[in-house]
């Protein structure tokens, strides 16, 4: 399995490659492999990343970072850097909250409403970027899985609104544009942007769009008060179906909320949401699609990550084994093989493999404050691998889900709610329980040399006193030896003890 994360305090990439079942919150456990590169600092971390193809078919890495920089890098060693584009955002203080690529458009998106649009499948080193202001608050935005023209964005007091970017069309075989033809739901379908009139003149570095559909509010809650509005991640759903030019508003969205809700619209049906259920007190973070049309993964401040079916309104099950907050989720979704088209070889080695290992398994990765990646079964929920990485993750994806077990089986429940600080505590608490004892036999010396002198019992005086008869330090008699003994190694026992308690 090969999983890119984005480490925060470092402003670094990690490409780490580690089997199924690693653990590295257990001691004795299998290590994984970590490779750092483009280290940038703090202030320019990696705030979104995503996997990319260029026009010659290579893969490569995307990000953008704090400051306004996007960045391509080959996906595989030495991690080169392809191309960058610098001054991508407004302000000093503008962050990017979107970067897609569908069809070899390339768009990013920043708090203060700035879109930008490039063509990367052209054999050009700098493409032509095209760019519009949608105006701020912006705190989410997405664009359609399999049509760059249609983006989708909210934010704080701003509702959901899909939009429909005039300047990118379809093209035909010939390449020629064709925006008025029926699109299929097809990621072989080529794109293009074309330039922008005005006035008989072209100005080819504005983007020209219009409103399709907006979202209109929820009722107002049963005091008769507004129910504020905070979109904190939006996902276009059921994106393999065909769609009609001509019925252009036909979408199935769903978004989650900083009030912790999580909303379903049909974008033909009505502006309202169909589905709106709370399903929880903190702010809902990040949300991710499954297999399934109608399951999403959604993530929240308080280490809460859990799937819920946006049809039947219910939450399926959580996804435990986090315990800080999750900052990002990604998932891995393979590609559905025809059963004719597998052969013998393949079908034998899925047979031969656990459920857990296969190759076409779903996997959801999270990351976020406790410095952990943690990768599960997207469908069994259960926790497949749990790497240290040793800093705050800002960005997760999930290159290669494929690899063997180790040892045949998962993460056990009980290895998967444990890591090294708690570990290292339950160290502790034994050491510290240790010492107790000690100190609790001290005490009950010395509470039993004060009953006996309280009592003036001689023989309890003399088995907790040292006696001598003269200056040269000799005993009464034979029987205080034994007790001379014993008192000594008390009194070595304490020394110890304030020795141990120096030491820590």
């Amino acid at each position: 399995m090969r999983v890119l994360v984005a480490a925060e305090d470092s402003g670094s990439l990690k490409n780490i490659s580690f089997s199924y079942g690693t653990n590295t919150s257990v001691k004795g456990s299998q290590q994984p492999s970590i490779e750092t590169f483009a280290v940038a600092g703090r202030t320019s971390y990696v705030q979104r990343m995503i996997l990319l193809k260029l026009y010659n078919g290579k893969d490569c890495i995307c990000i953008a970072r704090k400051g306004g920089l996007v960045q391509i890098y080959e996906s595989l060693p030495p991690y080169a850097l392809i191309t960058e584009w610098k001054d991508q955002v407004n302000q000093q203080d503008d962050a990017f909250i979107g970067l897609e690529c569908v069809n070899g458009i390339l768009s990013s998106f920043t708090s203060t409403g700035k879109l930008i649009v490039r063509d990367i499948q052209s054999a050009e080193s700098m493409p032509v970027e095209y760019h519009t202001l949608i105006g701020d608050p912006v705190n989410a935005y997405r664009a359609h899985p399999n049509r760059p023209d249609i983006i989708a964005y909210g934010g704080k007091e701003r509702e959901l609104e899909i939009n429909q970017i005039i300047n990118i069309h379809a093209s035909d075989d010939g390449g020629n544009s064709n925006a008025n033809s029926p699109i299929a739901s097809d990621t072989a379908t080529k794109w293009c942007i074309s330039p922008r009139q005005r006035g008989g003149g072209h100005q080819p570095r504005e983007l020209s769009r219009h409103k399709i559909w907006r979202a209109k509010n929820v009722k107002n809650d049963e005091l008769e008060l507004r129910v504020p509005v905070w979109i904190s991640d939006i996902r276009f759903l059921d994106v393999d179906r065909p769609m009609d030019a001509q019925l252009i508003n036909d979408f199935r969205v769903a978004v989650t909320t900083r009030f912790g809700h999580v909303r379903l619209y049909e974008t033909s049906k009505s502006r309202r949401p169909l589905v709106n259920v709370e399903v929880g007190e903190h702010p809902l973070v990040a949300l991710v699609p499954t297999a399934k049309d109608n399951e999403v993964v959604f993530c929240d401040t308080h280490a809460t990550t859990a799937k819920f079916d946006v049809v039947s309104g219910r939450k399926i099950g959580h996804y435990s084994g986090s315990t800080g907050s999750i900052l990002c989720l990604d998932t891995f979704l393979p590609k559905k093989v025809k059963e004719e088209e597998d052969d013998e070889e393949e079908r034998n080695l899925m047979v031969r493999l656990p459920p857990m290992a296969q190759a076409n398994t779903p996997l959801l990765a999270t990351g976020g404050l406790d410095r952990y990646l943690n990768v599960y079964n997207l469908d069994t929920r259960q926790l497949v691998g749990k790497i240290y990485v040793g800093t705050k993750l800002s960005a997760v994806c999930i290159v290669d889900g494929s690899s063997t077990a180790v040892n045949g089986s998962g993460l056990s429940e009980q290895e998967s709610e444990y890591d090294d600080g708690e570990e290292e505590s339950s160290g502790v608490k034994v050491k510290a329980e240790k010492k107790g004892d000690k100190k609790m036999r001290k005490r009950k010396h010395v509470d039993d040399g004060t009953s006996a002198s309280e009592s003036g019992s001689t023989r309890s005086s003399q088995t907790k006193h040292v006696r001598f008869v003269n200056g040269s330090g000799e005993e009464d008699n034979d029987d205080d030896e034994d007790d001379a003994d014993s008192v000594w190694q008390m009194l070595s026992e304490d020394d110890e003890d304030e020795q141990d308690l120096k030491d820590d």
